[in-house]
């Protein structure tokens, strides 16, 4: 049955970080099979859960996990959910470089319901174009920066920025990964 079934990733914002909404992997992989997802597999411990579901809608599928998750640990959660074809499509529109010059850090910003990568750059704190490169894609802002130059980076400053409670950060190394993983559920 499950290998019919569409394949996604749920993305959630602000767990386990800083000692805050603490949620062990094994509880986060069971609340998602309870909600009926089958296929569940969880990657590190920053919210990343890969899973299979009979439902097919983006927005549907959001809501039920936020609603679900908020409800079972009290917090108000947030989830950017990709289908398999978003999250590889997104991935496309990764600058050729992105992720693979070790000389910079790499880093992509998942935007949540409500809000386009396009909108997010808009509202970023000011680029150092001489030491960091941002770009769109659908529904993801790539951003790198020279690692000798970071303390000095535009991006430094997005956590003190309102724009960042409408996104979800990975590094290069999770989104590669996760796309690996994605492969064999």
């Amino acid at each position: 049955m499950g290998k019919y079934q569409s394949r996604f990733l749920a993305l959630l914002r602000g767990i386990n970080v800083g000692g805050n909404n603490i949620i062990p992997k094994k509880e986060l992989q069971q609340s998602f099979e309870d909600f009926g997802f089958t296929n569940v597999r969880t990657y590190i411990q920053s919210g990343n859960i890969l899973f299979r579901s009979n439902a097919t809608d983006v927005d549907e599928l959001t809501r039920m996990i936020e609603n679900g998750l908020s409800h079972r640990f009290s917090y108000k959660a947030r989830a950017v959910v990709l289908s398999h074809d978003q999250y590889t499509s997104a991935l496309q529109a990764a600058p050729e470089d992105w992720g693979k010059n070790d000389l910079f850090k790499h880093n992509a910003l998942f935007t949540l319901e409500g809000i386009s990568a396009e909108e997010v750059l808009a509202k970023l704190p000011p680029i150092k174009k001489e030491i960091e490169c941002v770009t769109a894609g659908p529904g993801v802002v790539f951003w790198s920066v020279s690692k000798k130059q970071q303390t000095r980076a535009g991006m430094m400053k997005l956590p003190a920025a309102a724009v960042y409670q409408q996104v979800t950060v990975r590094n290069h190394n999770t989104v590669f990964k996760l796309l690996e993983l994605f492969e064999k559920i």
